[in-house]
């Protein structure tokens, strides 16, 4: 079993689930660093990420999800 095929399966897998499970936090995350001519809200306000956003991130974390296991596959088969 090659060490790095299964770190990289455990990362995937790992990842995709915290963009599925928490998209709002990942999206926050993403944009903490805001530029200074955006000046419609202060940040942490209650201003809600369009649906559109959240499955985009989902959709992200879902082809890590897949990619995860397809490599531990890989790393089980040899």
């Amino acid at each position: 079993m090659d060490t790095r095929t299964v770190l990289a399966a455990v990362l995937g897998v790992g990842l995709g689930l915290v963009f599925l499970a928490a998209p709002g936090a990942v999206r926050t995350a993403y944009s903490a660093g805001r530029s200074p001519q955006d000046r419609r809200g202060e940040y942490g306000s209650g201003e809600s990420a369009g649906s559109r956003y959240h499955s985009l991130i989902r959709a992200v974390g879902a082809a890590f999800v897949l990619a995860g296991l397809y490599f531990g596959w890989q790393a089980l088969a040899v």
